[in-house]
């Protein structure tokens, strides 16, 4: 090691944003089939685990055929996100309920978050989550990035 050699850390989103291939996204054929299973398998957790046969609706749409940019909607009939933890768990790298619940499918609840990420390598608009807890009269909707630097989410 020299004495010129420098040390520095980066975030975890930044680490995936850089190699998007260790999180699935290794090309855009790929980066859609990783984002439309890990949508689905979030899906199915949110009915598996709280004993509700699932009923889950996912549409691609070609967004903008030039730039070859895709939306992909999943819909379900599961437990609903909280809206206080709809940023981070769409908008935080690493962060998870997979950490304290019991492990269902996704390991490290990275999945989700590698699509946010390698959405916003390629187009400029924020993605779009809409949640409506069981329970809640109302619908939330949020709009949000990365800041791969804080790896922290940006609100809209």
């Amino acid at each position: 090691m020299s004495a010129r050699e420098k040390f520095t850390s980066i975030s975890p989103a930044e680490f995936f944003k850089r190699n998007p291939e260790l999180a699935g996204f290794s090309n855009p054929a790929r980066a859609m089939y990783q984002t439309v299973r890990e949508l689905v398998e979030n899906a199915l957790d949110a009915t598996d685990v709280h004993e509700i046969l699932p009923s889950i609706k996912v549409i691609i749409d070609v967004d903008n055929k030039e730039k070859e940019i895709y939306k992909v909607t999943v819909e379900d009939n599961g437990i609903g996100i909280p809206p206080h933890v709809v940023p981070d768990a769409f908008g935080r790298v690493l962060y998870s309920s997979k950490y304290v619940l019991r492990q269902t499918r996704g390991m490290y609840g990275l999945g989700v978050k590698a699509a946010v990420l390698y959405s916003q390598m390629y187009q400029e608009k924020p993605v779009e989550i809409i949640t409506s807890p069981i329970g809640s009269k109302r619908i939330y909707i949020f709009r949000l990035k990365i800041d791969v630097t804080k790896n922290e989410p940006i609100i809209y």
